[in-house]
């Protein structure tokens, strides 16, 4: 049976993809992961020896690899390497963006990581926005994560769309369990830090509750932000401090 998450105008109403022309950094460990035939996402490492933990970080909608090239330095005075992952069609990524694709590639590029050496001993995970859903999905299946963090993420997709204009009805269990960040993060057992802007007007404050009181860890921590919104999150004086925090505790 087919389901709307697979359909093009869920897709094409849910993703904004864009493509990457700023130059590579000096230092980045650039890699690519083939994820389908000819298919390959494009993901940049932030070599750091001295650091803790590798922070493997799912950018949000509209975002690209690039864009945190100059925050490496940032995660990296928190014990991170960081790595970020761009989504099918954005980047230097090649394919099309769904988000079952999305959910499926994150274990080949997982895997990849792990198998070549791309990782320290520990990883945490981390996604913002629609990287929520790739973070949850590696959460709630590995239980080789010591760590996960939402910045700004979802409860539900169906909203994302709706408010396009896109009717969706009749979602059977299935696909809740599948699409569904509030009802998946249920399996989620690692500590677990969710973050979200109190005036966040895109994806409201309620939905980051919704996932913490559902969420199956027995550390977890909900910090709504004051002052800030969707995609100003790094302007609240907390964020780097509680983020850190995060880490230590781990």
């Amino acid at each position: 049976m087919s389901s709307i998450f697979d359909s093009q105008a869920f897709n094409a109403n849910l993703f904004f993809p864009r493509g990457d022309t700023a130059l590579t950094p000096d230092n980045s460990d650039e890699i690519k992961v083939e994820v389908a035939p000819e298919t390959f996402i494009h993901i940049r490492r932030h070599p750091s020896p001295k650091a803790r933990f590798s922070l493997l970080f799912f950018h949000g909608n509209g975002e690209i690899v690039s864009d945190y090239d100059n925050l490496a330095g940032h995660f990296n005075a928190m014990g991170a390497e960081l790595i970020v992952a761009d989504f099918r069609g954005y980047g230097l990524s090649t394919g099309a963006p769904t988000l079952r694709a999305a959910l499926e590639d994150v274990h080949k590029i997982f895997d990849h990581l792990k198998s070549n050496n791309k990782f320290k001993e520990k990883v945490c995970i981390m996604g913002r926005s629609l990287g929520s859903a790739p973070t949850l999905e590696l959460c709630a299946r590995r239980s080789d994560v010591a760590g996960c963090v939402l910045e700004s993420g979802y409860a539900d997709p169906i909203p994302l769309v709706e408010r396009r204009g896109l009717k969706v009805d009749n979602i059977t269990p299935e696909e809740n369990a599948v699409f569904n960040n509030s009802q998946k993060i249920r399996s989620v057992k690692c500590p677990l830090f969710i973050m979200h802007g109190a005036d966040d007007f895109l994806i409201a404050p309620h939905e980051a509750k919704l996932n913490y009181d559902n969420a199956g860890s027995k550390l977890k921590h909900l910090e709504i932000l004051e002052g800030v919104g969707h995609n100003d999150m790094m302007m609240a004086p907390a964020y780097f401090t509680s983020l850190k925090r995060f880490f230590d505790s781990l």
